[in-house]
């Protein structure tokens, strides 16, 4: 079944989403959700809406969205990676999800890919309306983009920042830096060449997902850490899929070490890459997926 286009408002800003229906629904019912988060950089056409369109064949209502700023959402300046107004949209899309007539309000989970994921589970660190929580290839991205960084760097990246906020309130232009380097090649990062295979070719490419954040978003990632209250979410589950290849593994690994509670586990898949789950391994996180959402929703 074809999503339906909807919109939900999140901080006065109207965001565009994807709502899956299972083809199976009888009028009436009231059924678990699920709201699915794209990756850093991603819309909700790419894999986001992949694994959404699946988890709604196994009889989940499922609702993928662009996080404000980003794919077809509103959002003024574009591309800024604010990962607290990211946490914000999450709860919104929960928000949405309860007022539905088609969705149980109890049994409301959150999933995501990539950055998507890391906001997830700091969206249920923080919300007790999400009863699950899963991620495929999470990754912190304040770790990610500014924990990774020499100090020299990142406190250049910081004043870069700083001045182009007041430039632009002053009537000046947006800096952007590209998610994916122009000249990735043999010797770059396994993870930039896979990144490029997918967000730049025919592969996984879409027209809104432009390759670009804002410069001033590194001087919020450099103060965000997705796993702060992660022993919050504890008693409710926690599942983490990552490739054993995959560049991002210690990321969930991570996670898994700070979180409270017995209900947790964090699943590998042997061979694939942080990239390959967004796409070409879908199939196998399936099964683990969907075993735990409805064991728990």
């Amino acid at each position: 079944m074809a999503p339906i286009d909807v919109t939900f408002s999140s901080s006065n800003l109207n965001l565009a989403g994807h709502l899956y229906i299972p083809s199976s629904y009888q009028e009436g019912e009231r059924l678990p959700a699920i709201v699915v988060n794209h990756p850093g950089g991603g819309v909700k056409e790419q894999t986001a809406g992949v694994y959404a369109a699946e988890l709604s064949k196994q009889g989940f209502i499922a609702l993928a969205f662009d996080r404000r700023s980003q794919g077809a959402s509103e959002g003024t300046p574009r591309c800024v990676e604010d990962p607290f107004a990211s946490v914000e949209d999450i709860k919104s899309a929960v928000t949405y999800l309860t007022t539905n007539n088609k969705v149980d309000p109890k049994r409301i989970g959150v999933f995501g890919v990539c950055a998507g994921g890391g906001y997830s589970v700091a969206t249920a660190s923080t919300d007790s309306r999400v009863k699950a929580v899963a991620t495929v290839s999470m990754v912190d991205i304040g770790l990610l983009f500014a924990g990774s960084l020499p100090e020299e760097t990142l406190a250049s990246l910081i004043a870069q920042a700083g001045e182009n906020r007041t430039e632009y309130a002053k009537g000046g232009e947006v800096k952007y830096l590209p998610y994916i380097p122009p000249d990735v090649n043999e010797d770059s990062l396994v993870l930039m060449k896979e990144a490029y295979d997918y967000y730049l070719t025919p592969r996984g490419s879409h027209c809104r997902s432009v390759n670009k954040f804002a410069l001033w978003s590194y001087d919020t990632l450099v103060a965000y850490d997705s796993f702060a209250k992660i022993e919050r979410i504890a008693p409710r589950p926690m599942l983490l899929i990552a490739g054993t290849d995959a560049d991002t593994l210690e990321h969930s690994r991570i996670a898994l070490a700070k979180a409270g509670g017995p209900n947790k586990e964090l699943y590998t898949i042997a061979g694939a890459s942080h990239i390959d789950l967004y796409d070409k391994r879908v199939a196998d996180c399936l099964p683990k997926l969907i075993e735990f959402f409805k064991k728990n929703l």
